[in-house]
């Protein structure tokens, strides 16, 4: 013992060097792995953090007698070490899900209280049999035998995709599909509806095919978690429109080539509507999923504060509102697509008729993969005699120009992006007999057609008045949006920053996952690339059981493209993007047209 603090002592200063060389070293990783996290908006470095841990060091030298300040500087050194470990754990991309199910679902317990005769075992039988009867409808590109049980936001999900598959001459094939399980994973409680969040892990061998421009096939085998969100009238009858061809209300046969309206020829029954069975009205990616905000869920506080605006409609549904921008959102992508803006004339304002229409002057661009992530109401305002609703529509794309027998990719990997959309009504409102997003007059309930006329047929009501409906009437990209919340926010009922939405997704994460994306930009992920970025997942703590599902979208060209919009947080991305792009000594037109894309579209400036 003696020998051991006359050691100390000789050779203290070298000690205590080397100590704090290592405290400085911690503790600078761990400033570094929280700036711009899902802690702060800043993005700041978290400079004062640093002042306070060195000032700290310096009184433990001065303060505190030899050796006992070199055994303080340790013990720090021990905790900074562990609780940045385990801060490193705490990412989002840890709670992926396994698909093994879960023992408590969240809202159970009320929703039996309410519901005492629900089956689990014959809901979850439903599911499967909705799972599988869509896939082969996506195979077939073929929505009319499903239509009758997914709502409208969820077909027009899928019908626009089959628009721009047709233009490329494009197929989806999908072969050794496999159902490894269905959990229910919550229960949400919306106005007079339940919603039931149900996980999906299943195995699939999925792959894109294009006839005239071979360099966007893409695919594989894939195994994966996704979450489908069933929707159904509180006390309505369980029907069974999953195995039946027939009408739930008259039993007459429904149509089998039915595209914008799920309607029974012979009584004129709406079967998507949640009156009569589950209806699906969202599918969500297991990573948005998991980190999307609490803040935003049915039951939150946000939710409650906007459903007390409509106090005195008691059939306001904030999944209706979520379904009628999924479907008119895309309605409008289509549009700039095809140029032809009698796609979303009856839904949207004159100005946003306007906006939209001059962009038509640009590319003759087509989405090789459109498809939206996720889609949540974030506000709500009274604005003169008209409420209005902002909504966050998180949107997946690429964008490709075909041009003969040649087509040029603008988009280098599949990108994703927030833009909000507002839609507005009558505080007045009357009662809505239609719906222009499912084709019926709002008024009268007559059908109307794709037409710039914007008279109804029937009985000559403005067909895009807010006076029934919700109509589009503003869309912004989040950056834009960030500084609208922030002028306007007092004047909100409810609402929460756009910076909320991706909250949860640290830097970290998001280098992470697009990482991946650089590594399978050439087309090839290699062994020791794989190898490479297994080493950097542990290193940044992460879980490879729970991530290995982001290997196998990267190898196959489905991962998404994801960026802070925040420009410091960006920066940081794109120069640890480069860094794994240079590794190897050799940075590949493909990787290169991705770093550039990503410094342009975020005026990145190193």
């Amino acid at each position: 013992m003696k020998r051991t603090i006359l050691f100390l002592r000789k050779n203290q200063h070298v000690i205590a060097f080397w100590l704090i060389t290592v405290l400085i070293v911690f503790t600078s990783e761990m400033l570094y792995a929280r700036a711009g996290g899902s802690g702060g908006s800043s993005g700041g470095s978290g400079g004062g953090g640093g002042d306070g841990i060195f000032g700290l060091i310096i009184y433990i030298i001065l303060a505190i007698p030899f050796p006992f300040n070199l055994i303080v500087i340790a013990l720090i050194i021990i905790l900074l070490w562990y609780g940045n470990k385990k801060a490193k754990q705490q990412s989002v991309l840890n709670k992926l899900p396994t698909g093994a199910g879960k023992g408590t679902v969240k809202g159970m317990e009320n929703f039996k209280q309410q519901n005492p005769d629900f089956n689990i075992t014959a809901f979850t039988e439903k599911v499967k049999s909705a799972f599988s009867q869509i896939q082969t409808a996506w195979d077939a590109q073929n929505l009319g035998p499903v239509r009758k049980f997914i709502s409208d936001g969820v077909y027009q999900r899928f019908n626009t995709q089959f628009k721009m598959m047709k233009i490329l001459k494009q197929k989806n094939t999908i072969n050794k599909l496999e159902i490894k399980n269905v959990y229910i994973d919550k229960i949400e409680s919306d106005g007079l509806f339940d919603i039931v969040h149900v996980a999906i892990h299943a195995s699939i061998n999925d792959k894109f095919v294009s006839e005239l421009y071979p360099e966007l096939n893409s695919g594989g085998s894939e195994e994966f978690v996704e979450y489908w969100s069933f929707i159904k009238k509180r006390g309505a009858t369980e029907g069974n429109l999953f195995n039946t061809p027939n009408c739930p209300k008259c039993g007459g046969e429904l149509p089998k080539d039915a595209t914008d309206v799920s309607k029974c020829p012979y009584c004129n029954t709406i079967t998507n509507n949640g009156e009569y069975d589950w209806i699906l009205a969202e599918i969500t990616q297991a990573d948005d999923y998991v980190s999307s905000n609490p803040k935003l869920n049915k039951e939150g506080g946000l939710s409650r504060k906007i459903r007390e605006m409509f106090a005195k409609t008691p059939e306001f549904s904030i999944q209706n509102i979520e379904d009628k921008v999924s479907n008119g959102y895309l309605q409008i992508e289509t549009s700039k697509v095809l140029k032809d803006n009698t796609i979303m004339r009856r839904f949207v304002t004159d100005d946003v008729l306007e906006s939209v229409t001059n962009t038509f002057k640009g590319d003759n661009f087509v989405y090789n993969r459109i498809y939206l992530n996720d889609v949540t109401l974030i506000g709500a305002k009274q604005e003169g005699d008209k409420n209005v609703l902002m909504v966050a529509v998180k949107v997946s794309y690429q964008r490709v120009v075909p041009d003969g027998k040649k087509v040029k990719i603008l988009d280098p990997s599949v990108t994703s992006k927030n833009e909000i959309v507002f839609v507005s009504r009558d505080i007045l409102a009357g009662e809505n007999k239609g719906s222009v997003y499912a084709h019926s007059c709002p008024s009268c309930g007559g059908p109307i057609a794709d037409t710039i006329d914007t008279k109804c047929s029937y009985c000559n009501a403005e067909i895009n008045s807010t006076k029934n409906e919700w109509i589009i009437s503003g869309i912004m990209d989040s950056s834009s949006y960030g500084e609208y919340y922030e002028d306007n926010s007092d004047q909100y009922a409810a609402g929460v920053a756009p910076a909320k939405l991706d909250s949860l997704f640290s830097v970290r994460d998001f280098a992470f996952n697009n990482v991946l994306i650089m590594m399978a930009a050439d087309g090839v992920f290699a062994a020791e690339e794989k190898e490479y970025a297994q080493k950097l997942a542990k290193r940044w703590g992460y879980d490879l059981g729970r991530i290995q599902p982001m290997f196998d979208m990267a190898m196959n060209g489905s991962l998404v493209l994801r960026m802070p919009d925040n420009p410091k947080q960006a920066k940081k991305i794109y120069i640890m993007m480069e860094k794994v792009a240079k590794a190897d000594g050799n940075v590949s037109p493909e990787e290169q047209a991705l770093l550039d894309k990503l410094k342009s579209d975020y005026s990145i400036q190193l």
